[in-house]
């Protein structure tokens, strides 16, 4: 199978990503009273991760290493997203934490199809694009995690966050295996993203489990 290039679209998911990431970084479960610049390290941090980590395990230098365009996107798209989060800090909490799962949700797509892309691109097959796709969609954000000293969301109640790239990146494959010489490229990635997203937005919305999870009471006191 013979796949098109991806014009831009690695260079537009380091951006949203970047988004995403400095937003994650100032939220107050993250928030290690960064300074501007370590918040933007975190943007950096979140825009590259998954592509860096996708191009290792396909054994190619990564993207941000060719083109120092991946630099300026990303302290662009931080330097919004700290004007994003000024704006949001005089809103409720309720409103705050809602706005960042909308933004989350935009997110997560683009990676997860671009690293099933790649992956398909590079002659593997349909179960190891999948894979690869989770893999370009998780590795940013627990970069961020661990930096702030947070456990990985990966690894913690959240499994929306993984359906959401396993999602994304299974339809991406399935539909480029089958369609794509037929149907185009642009038309497969948006449906993919579209399918993806609304998983996601739905899942918030609905509560459920692991996305926005209720309020849990303390553990009883030890003797």
């Amino acid at each position: 199978m013979t796949l098109p290039s991806f014009p831009d679209i690695d260079l537009f998911s380091a951006g949203i990503n970047a988004l995403n990431g400095v937003l994650i970084a100032r939220n107050p479960s993250h928030d290690r009273g960064y300074t501007m610049a370590g918040l933007l390290i975190m943007a950096f941090f979140g825009g590259i991760g998954g592509g860096v980590s996708r191009d290792i395990l396909l054994n190619d230098i990564p993207s941000p290493l060719k083109n120092w365009n991946y630099l300026f996107v990303c302290l662009l798209m931080g330097l919004l997203g700290l004007a994003i989060y000024r704006y949001l800090e005089s809103r409720e909490e309720r409103f705050r934490t809602r706005t960042l799962a909308f933004f989350k949700s935009f997110t997560l797509p683009w990676f997860a199809i671009l690293g099933a892309h790649k992956a398909l691109d590079h002659g593997l097959g349909i179960f190891a694009a999948i894979v690869v796709g989770l893999i370009s969609t998780v590795a940013g954000g627990v970069f961020i995690d661990l930096f702030s000293g947070v456990t990985p969301e990966v690894v913690r109640p959240c499994e929306q966050l993984v359906s959401t790239a396993v999602i994304a990146s299974t339809v991406y494959t399935l539909l480029a295996w089958h369609f794509m010489s037929r149907q185009g490229f642009f038309p497969i990635t948006l449906v993919s993203v579209l399918v993806a997203f609304v998983f996601r937005v739905i899942a918030v919305r609905e509560h459920w489990p692991s996305i926005v999870p209720a309020d849990v009471p303390p553990p009883p006191a030890q003797v």
